[in-house]
């Protein structure tokens, strides 16, 4: 299964990457945290943390992250046709 997953965005804390997986699992998109050289002790302060979705979800994720950080900016809208 692990080799179906595709990382599509990458945080310096667990918590970030949280935020993340939650925000696409709010639109439906399943998500996994993937935190390769994390220690116990201290997550994700040895490395990157991985938010990862399925193969054929990349591209709605995608989507919904960039409408996440236009909205973040101030300066996006809910579609790609511009209207807020």
């Amino acid at each position: 299964m692990t080799d179906n997953l595709k990382t599509v965005s990458t945080h310096g804390t667990v918590l970030e990457a949280e935020m993340v997986k939650n925000l696409l699992e709010s639109e439906g998109i399943e998500a996994f945290i993937h935190a390769p050289h994390s220690h116990d002790l201290y997550p994700g302060v040895l490395g990157d943390v991985m938010v990862q979705v399925r193969a054929g979800d990349v591209e709605d994720a995608l989507k919904v992250l960039e409408i996440g950080r236009r909205k973040e900016e101030g300066g996006g809208s809910d579609d790609e046709s511009g209207k807020r």
